[in-house]
């Protein structure tokens, strides 16, 4: 794509963006502005109807309070008037008569009197005949008044409610009698009472606000989120029920006192809570349900001119754009041009361009560019053909400086007691690391290990020097201290360069296991043993190449047959990680605690292993240098091999129980019966003992006692028991015989016995194998 297409087409991507984004803004702030005017209507109404729902419980309490202050007089003029016609001596049903008509002329519809039992002998409905009692059982209403009988109270006023003997809604109140103990009661028809709730209270409003077509549907919840009230517009659509997760919302706002809103589809309800001026409400909720057509219907509006401005400005932008680029891009194109005769090797061409703006400075520095360029080039030319020249000659000097180096192992096949493994890592194509290993006469061996100062050249030179002033050294003197001591004087003379190196310098009686050693300077080695790794104490001596006076002093040990010896270089322990961190002392005796068990190859394997991944990412600054040797490694009469479940580890199995017979010198036949049994059974293991498909370790332990050879295999796979699994039939016909079983039969006739454990969550397969005598 061409700069005038990137430039049009950014020009054109940024305004569209944009375009889009204030429409897009304007638009949603529209919608909110218009959601939010309907919202708060919706809470205006909903306030109002909570505060109307307060007003109504207040009014109709006042009234009902009035009535029952009146009807209190009135019942206390009927208790009067009893006593003083009972004194005048009326009979019964005169009173009740006159009571009749009494209730018969005025609003008061009831009167009951009662005897000292509560029998009302005086009533005005002489058809009912009925006796107050105390149970509230018996009587749900009535039973409020007998603390008038008692003595308990002067006078009781009942809310209206529905009586006992029918479903009318009735209010009564009722005093003591003033000449004896009696119940005076006066009952009122409370129908106006309900007409008046209904001409002022909350539903009434409801329907109005709903009939005005601007409001959907209102409900009333009480303080259970049961609905009490609900009024819909009618000739619409019916709005989604409330739902329980709605219903528990609610309750959590009225909880909190706070108002809410939520929109689903067309219809906005907004929800507010009853406060305590409620009344039997307190606690509930008002749902208002409002359209918002007219909010989409504005929007639709809003978003079409959007629309169409934001065409027209991105048409207008884009031919402004392609004008612009058009004229910014011409410059480049002569540029593009000229660049590409430049590339094909003509650096004569220059650039034509004047003037002071960008385009002209960067035209002069691309002429100038392309002078300096001819002169770099034919200074590259030279400067490449001697760099190619030195690469060569250091990695003709790496070569050379490793071939000055054992790397032949096992270097002495005739001495099965040694196991001898070391290698070296240079951090630069040549180092001044270097390690060796050779034999004074036909039992004393020399090892030795140093580290000279610096890198590089200088370094390997210095390294060579050593190395071989060192083996002439040797060939003269047999006691490590003296041979120390020659060599820092040799080194010491006409040292201009003030270079030095610290070895560390041993011999070793194969025949008796002494070990002879001195230090110059140089780190510890380690002590390997079943008991772990141990530094060697350290004899004193300063590095070689500092003062002809320096004295050197020796110590003597003796190595046990198993174990052995690790030499290093400082290249190891500093070796440093990504963070700064060094490889240390402790996790160098951590691995080497891990692996004391292990052959020389494989402890120097697995350290320059560890170290890389330590300081991986790093770029490597110091040489790494190790020597490893086991000490009768031929008499040990234990091994053990540790195997990845990976069919490839088998031909690592092989070969170390082909090593571990050619170290106790067993017939060739006994070792190839324990290779095959090995190879079938750890076959099996890895192809059929695990569910998953992680790594897991198998561990193949030998051991060689009086004539057998006793073999462990010890392994984390399913609980199996290879013992109970039925024999292969052999005498039938190859394609007769079914799978399996045809391993575990194979290893049987291979070795004298075979057992089966499961240790907690391992398996473990025993085997003897019985072998002849070791040979002499």
């Amino acid at each position: 794509m061409t700069i005038r297409a990137k430039t049009l087409l950014m020009v054109t991507c940024l305004l569209a963006a944009a375009v889009l984004a204030t429409a897009g803004v304007l638009g949603w702030s529209s919608r909110r502005a218009l959601l939010s005017e309907t919202e708060a209507q919706g809470l205006v109404i909903a306030r109002l109807l909570a505060r109307s729902a307060a007003f109504g419980t207040h009014v109709m309490r006042d009234v009902e309070a009035a009535i029952g202050e009146q009807m209190i007089v009135e019942a206390t003029i009927a208790a009067h008037l009893v006593a003083v016609a009972e004194a005048a001596g009326f009979k019964p049903q005169e009173i009740n008569r006159r009571l009749k008509a009494i209730a018969k002329e005025t609003v008061l519809d009831e009167f009951w009197i009662t005897d000292t039992k509560g029998h009302a002998y005086l009533r005005s409905n002489t058809e009912v005949d009925f006796t107050f009692s105390a149970d509230p059982v018996e009587h749900p209403q009535a039973h409020a008044f007998w603390p008038l009988l008692a003595g308990e109270s002067r006078a009781v006023v009942q809310e209206a409610r529905k009586r006992e003997v029918d479903t009318q809604v009735y209010k009564y109140a009722g005093v003591a009698g003033v000449d004896k103990p009696r119940i005076v009661q006066v009952g009122y028809n409370a129908a106006f009472l309900e007409q008046l709730e209904g001409r002022m209270g909350l539903s009434r409003l409801m329907h109005y606000l709903v009939a005005g077509g601007n409001v959907i549907a209102i409900r009333v919840l009480d303080h259970n989120m049961l609905t009490v009230d609900y009024s819909e517009l009618a000739g619409r659509s019916k709005i989604a029920d409330v739902t329980a997760a709605d219903l528990a919302n609610f309750r959590r706002l009225v909880h909190e006192n706070r108002t809410a809103a939520f929109l689903r589809d067309s219809v906005l309800t907004v929800m507010a809570p009853i406060g305590d001026e409620g009344g039997e409400l307190n606690g509930g909720a008002i749902l208002v349900s409002l359209p918002t057509d007219h909010v989409q219907s504005a929007i639709g509006a809003q978003a079409r001119l959007a629309v169409f401005v934001s065409g027209l400005v991105l048409l207008l932008g884009s031919v402004i754009a392609l004008v612009a680029a058009k004229t910014i891009t011409n410059p480049i194109h002569q540029f593009t041009q000229l660049t590409r005769r430049i590339s094909g090797g003509d650096l004569t061409q220059t650039i034509e361009i004047h003037g002071q703006s960008e385009l002209g400075v960067l035209a002069a520095s691309f002429n100038e560019m392309s002078r300096r360029l001819t002169e770099s080039m034919e200074h590259l030319k030279q400067t490449t053909a001697a760099k190619e020249r030195i690469e060569s000659e250091l990695k003709i000097a790496s070569e050379i400086q490793m071939s000055m180096l054992p790397k032949t192992f096992p270097p002495f096949p005739d001495h099965a007691e040694l196991d001898i493994h070391a290698a070296i890592l240079p951090a630069k194509e040549v180092g001044g690391d270097f390690y060796d290993f050779f034999f004074i006469d036909e039992h004393r061996l020399c090892l030795v290990i140093a580290d000279v100062s610096g890198k590089g050249i200088p370094a390997a030179l210095f390294m060579a020097v050593t190395k071989t002033l060192l083996r002439a050294e040797t060939d003269e003197i047999q006691a490590p201290d003296e041979v120390l001591s020659r060599l820092n004087r040799e080194l010491c003379r006409d040292n201009d360069s003030c270079m030095f190196v610290t070895v560390f310098c041993g011999i070793l009686d194969t025949r008796t296991g002494r070990f002879d050693y001195s230090n110059g300077g140089h780190n510890l080695p380690y002590r390997l043993s079943n008991g772990g790794a141990a530094t060697f104490e350290n004899t004193g001596g300063a590095a070689l190449g500092l003062s002809e006076n320096t004295s050197y002093r020796s110590q003597s040990t003796v190595l046990n047959p198993g174990e052995g010896l690790f030499l290093y270089t400082d290249g190891v322990t500093e070796a440093m990680d990504a963070a700064g961190g060094l490889f240390s002392e402790r996790r160098l005796e951590e691995f080497l605690m891990a692996r004391r068990g292990s052959t020389a190859r494989e402890i120097v394997a697995s350290l320059l292993e560890s170290v890389k991944r330590h300081s991986s990412g790093v770029p490597q600054s110091d040489d790494v240098t190790t020597l490893v040797l086991r000490y009768g490694a031929g008499l040990e009469t234990s091994f053990e091999i540790r195997l990845k479940n990976k069919l490839p580890e088998l031909q690592r199995l092989h070969r170390d129980i082909a090593a571990f017979g050619s170290r106790h010198r067993l017939r060739p036949n006994a070792v190839k019966d324990i290779q095959l049994a090995l190879e079938e059974i750890v076959t099996n293991t890895i192809s059929y003992g695990y569910d998953d498909n992680g790594e897991h370790e198998i561990v193949v332990r030998l051991s060689l006692g009086a004539g057998e050879v006793n073999i462990e295999v010890e392994d984390d796979g399913r609980a199996f028991n290879p013992l109970e699994a039925s024999g292969a039939n052999v005498e039938l016909p190859l394609n007769q015989r079914p799978v399996g079983g045809l391993g575990i039969h194979l290893a049987r006739r291979l070795v004298d016995s075979l057992e089966y454990e499961r240790r907690g969550r391992m398996n473990l397969l025993i085997m003897k194998k019985r072998v002849e005598e070791t040979q002499a």
